[in-house]
């Protein structure tokens, strides 16, 4: 495989005052922990009256309390890092930078021109159009 070029971009001064402005910890939801299980506090009536389909997936949702609360655990942990690492990074440099791909191809492309409007055009001084039965002639005078 190929190695992809990368290039090093900076953080813009409003992306890193973000960064700085959001410092808060995103805070743990230690209350569905405390809640019990739906499929626990329904009565027996409710529960027979609910699709087996339903019910099944309601049971398979409340078993996934601890993997639900794993990934969120990482997920935070992660932006928690990637947060630091940009505000150390700001503090000792007085900058920040991070890595993107650098692709050439787009670099080397032309980009699109966008098609003249269709009107009358207004007419430039110094020309004049000499007009016969033939065809226009444009003369420069």
């Amino acid at each position: 495989m190929e190695k992809r070029k990368t290039k090093m971009v900076r953080f813009t001064q409003q992306q890193i005052k973000n960064c700085m402005a959001f410092s808060a910890d995103i805070s743990d939801d230690d209350d569905e922990e405390s809640l019990p299980k739906l499929s626990e506090v329904l009565s027996k009536d409710i529960l027979d009256r609910v699709p087996p389909e339903v019910l099944d997936s309601l049971i398979e949702f409340e078993n996934t309390r601890g993997e639900r609360k794993a990934r969120w655990e990482k997920l935070r942990d992660d932006l928690h890092e990637e947060r630091d690492a940009i505000l150390k990074q700001y503090y000792t440099k007085g900058y920040a930078e991070y890595e993107v791909y650098d692709d050439e191809d787009e670099d080397n492309k032309v980009p699109a021109r966008v098609a003249p409007p269709g009107r009358r055009r207004r007419f430039r001084n110094g020309v004049a159009v000499k007009k016969n039965r033939s065809g226009g002639n444009i003369r420069k005078i």
